[in-house]
């Protein structure tokens, strides 16, 4: 039985779950984008809540996501977009509560 290190370097070395999500989530965005004259868009990953910082919440698969993207050519970067907002069920009567922030993967090209 190999080790779960060796399991690991393994998988790092497959590249297959990025290769997956390149294929089956981003390649149709980036298609059907391209065809309606679009130079970029923004797949999304995730809100950030307002005490998280976004270098803390990025994932290894994500990095490398982003990684495989430049290698094609593209532009890519994890980073923030919209305006922050609150979540209907977070917010207060008054419609405070705890802000929330959209966050994905911009990719150019």
């Amino acid at each position: 039985m190999i080790t779960a290190t060796e399991a690991k370097v393994l998988y790092d070395k497959s590249g297959q779950e990025v290769s997956d999500y390149l294929e089956y989530t981003v390649e149709h965005q980036v298609i059907k984008a391209a065809e309606g004259g679009k130079r970029r868009i923004i797949i999304h990953l995730k809100n950030l809540v307002y005490y998280e910082h976004l270098d803390k919440v990025i994932t290894p698969l994500q990095k490398a996501i982003v990684d495989r993207l430049k290698e094609l050519g593209y532009g890519a970067e994890i980073k923030l977009y919209d305006n922050p907002y609150v979540p209907a069920g977070l917010a207060n009567d008054e419609g405070r509560g705890p802000s929330h922030q959209n966050y994905g993967i911009h990719i150019s090209w």
